[in-house]
């Protein structure tokens, strides 16, 4: 995750003393001699140093981003296989988003899902073989290159204000027919939550935020989900973005997108534990 690049903190300092262990005993030596001074030194970590350490860190991840050249683009469902090896590389078996449910989001609302993705010629590692398998011509006119897919954000709309369990699910009329299309649902008469993708929802509900573990702390992610954002205002389709979160990643959705943790989740999905987090769009585009 993305790191503040000089952290405050003070010079510290480390004393080292001799080990009593390493002391030699000298012959004849009287028990009430004066002691010996003590043969402890401090040493003061140099500050600039550091500084120079993270600048110098800082430098190397932007040159390596800058040769990813990275771009994003609306998904598809042509972007099925890879978006399912990401998501199979970044997340534990039981907090992925299963082969079904991307078919299902790819299918009925692909313009709430957005790739980031590098154009490559590079012959892949065995960390990125998957990625690199999946991965298709960016275009009829470079067929030795590859989209690689280094990072997605899958999402829906929902009627809900946070994330649920409802909005995570795959209606059961899906598919209707191989050109299903998502219609507005009538409110429930029995207060149950409608599942699934509800067009006519006003909360974007983010399902997934990941990046290609080997491409993790280069600034991807932060790229990625701020694109994302200012496309959902600047649209005006939805009132609010929502997402859960594990508490570790808490303080980076609030700190670096300017969500507000909303409490414990009630939902239950890869175990539970989760925490809601809310942005409020402040400027709705010209879709509202």
């Amino acid at each position: 995750m993305p790191r503040d690049l000089f952290p405050s903190r003070q010079s510290q300092e480390l004393t080292l003393t001799e080990s009593p262990e390493a002391k030699t005993p000298r012959p004849n030596a009287s028990q009430d001699q004066e002691q010996l001074p003590s043969n402890a030194f401090t040493i003061v970590r140099d500050e600039s140093d550091d500084r120079e350490q993270q600048l110098s860190s800082k430098l190397r991840r932007s040159d390596e981003k800058n040769k990813l050249h990275p771009y994003v683009q609306l998904l598809s469902i042509s972007d099925l296989e890879a978006c399912v090896a990401l998501e199979a590389a970044t997340f534990p078996e039981h907090e992925r988003c299963s082969r079904e449910k991307f078919i299902y989001r790819l299918t009925t609302c692909p313009t709430l899902s957005l790739g980031l993705f590098s154009s490559t010629t590079t012959l892949p590692t065995p960390a990125t073989q998957a990625a690199f398998d999946a991965a298709r011509p960016p275009d009829s006119s470079t067929p030795s290159h590859r989209a690689v897919l280094l990072g997605h954000v899958i999402g829906t709309l929902t009627d809900a204000p946070v994330v649920t369990d409802a909005s995570m699910e795959i209606p059961k009329s899906f598919p209707s027919h191989p050109d299903h299309l998502p219609v507005a649902s009538p409110p429930s008469t029995h207060g149950a939550e409608i599942s699934g993708h509800q067009p006519l929802g006003r909360t974007i509900a983010i399902h997934s935020v990941c990046i290609l573990p080997t491409h993790q702390n280069l600034g991807l992610g932060k790229t990625l989900l701020k694109a994302y954002m200012q496309r959902m205002e600047s649209s005006g389709i939805a009132d609010r973005i929502a997402l859960l979160a594990h508490s570790e990643l808490v303080g980076w959705y609030v700190g670096k997108f300017g969500f507000e943790e909303r409490g414990e989740s009630k939902a239950t999905f890869g175990g539970g534990g989760w925490r809601e987090l809310v942005y409020e769009v402040r400027d709705p585009g010209p879709g509202n």
